[in-house]
């Protein structure tokens, strides 16, 4: 095994095969500065650069590190809550508008990831959300009656035609389509490329010590300088130091993810065909895909952050309840060893839903936060969000992901 702490992303693509950005030193004007290097951050320096603006993106570290290089590298056309419960909070406009633009933004950014200038291995890949229990098969159930009524589509797959699909225990799925997989640190260096191209100045290993605004511009003040602009995006994940008002909005959790060793042959023909992404109707579910070289990804037994010490011991804990889980879903792969884990922040809103838009209390700036496991297909929406933000031509549905969304 390369280590607990390894990642299988990183490994993918080793940091000598990665282009290099400067640090970014000195005074400097900008329409807008996109903080945070990963695939949010890039996706969004991208667009905005597409869209007409002087873009600069900076990175403290490496793009394409941290929660990039640690994520599920799955697309996922729903947000992570239950439709029933955002129709509860939201209403069922606002449930829908948020269920219809996520679906929207994992197609596009599918199609995105397609143009890039480097192989990011995507492929289309539908999502299932299977029921292992007749309990759960009655929850799945009635959450599929209120996607329909909303006039979302939500195909049923019998128990039968769940097993023979997914090669497991099965009391009936959903099926959703429009999700896809990929590499995620090639795609977010394929998309930082992308924005270097259309003319943004890309940045890394650059502090941003803090904002602030005038009352006519913000200033991102860096470890080595400072930068002027009339706009700042945080694709950060969480508020951190440079929105600490934030923080109490925000659920930080961490998660783990395991890749197994390639399985055999025989194993091969026991696990279903390998072609979705698993997803479970329970209340802390587990996430399967299927990697080249025959691997298994499995993600999940999400739990409160832990201290640097304690936390080696925690990694190998999880690694060992998620290879545990998945044997109990296909006995048949019982022993196989994993080959990497690593732990990964999960930061949701209290609600469970992202939180993209602006905020009262900071004048000029954008928030991409809180985008938790699903965060890759909500990346796409984020930026095209800004994109109508900085434009002036913000939708009113946008406000469904915003701040502002319980009053």
């Amino acid at each position: 095994m390369p280590g607990y702490g390894s990642r299988y992303w990183a490994d993918r693509t080793k940091p000598g095969r990665r282009r290099t950005y400067p640090i970014c030193r000195g005074t400097h004007q900008a329409d807008v500065v996109v903080v945070g290097g990963g695939l949010t951050g890039c996706l969004m320096a991208s667009v905005l650069a597409g869209g007409g603006f002087d873009v600069v993106l900076v990175e403290a570290e490496r793009l394409a590190t941290g929660a990039t290089e640690r994520g599920l590298s799955a697309v996922l056309p729903q947000p992570a809550r239950s439709f029933r419960e955002a129709e509860s909070a939201l209403g069922r406009r606002g449930a829908k508008t948020v269920w219809r633009d996520v679906r929207r933004s994992a197609r596009e950014l599918a199609t995105a990831l397609r143009k890039l200038p480097i192989r990011c291995d995507v492929e289309p890949m539908p999502l299932t959300v299977n029921a292992r229990t007749l309990d759960e098969s009655a929850w799945l159930r009635r959450e599929q009656k209120s996607r329909k009524d909303a006039g979302l589509n939500a195909s049923w797959l019998t128990p039968q035609a769940a097993r023979a699909e997914l090669g497991t225990d099965s009391a009936g799925a959903l099926r959703l389509h429009d999700g896809a997989v990929f590499d995620p640190v090639r795609a977010t260096l394929g998309f930082a490329a992308s924005a270097a191209a259309r003319g943004a100045r890309v940045f890394e290993r650059t502090l941003v010590k803090k904002t602030r605004f005038t009352r006519t511009e913000a200033e991102v003040v860096l470890a080595d300088g400072s930068i002027r602009a009339r706009g700042v995006v945080l694709a950060t994940a969480e508020p951190g130091s440079l929105a600490p008002q934030l923080k109490r909005h925000v659920r930080c959790s961490t998660g783990y993810v395991v890749v197994t060793a390639p399985l055999n042959a025989a194993m091969r023909r026991e696990v279903g065909s390998r072609q979705t992404v698993l997803t479970e109707a329970a209340d802390d579910p587990h996430f399967i895909r299927w990697l080249p070289e025959d691997r298994a990804l499995v993600a999940g037994a999400l739990s409160k952050p832990v201290g640097p010490r304690p936390s080696d011991r925690a990694l190998v804990q999880r690694t060992a309840q998620l290879m545990y889980e998945l044997s109990v879903r296909y006995p048949v792969i019982s022993g196989l060893p994993a080959a990497w884990g690593w732990d990964v922040p999960v930061v949701s809103a209290l609600d469970g839903l992202p939180w993209i838009g602006p905020h009262r209390n900071y004048p000029f700036h954008f928030f991409a936060l809180a985008l938790g496991w699903h965060g890759e297909a909500l990346a796409w929406f984020a930026a095209r969000a800004a994109l109508r933000h900085f434009k002036g031509e913000a939708r009113k549905d946008d406000a469904a992901f915003g701040f502002g969304r319980h009053g």
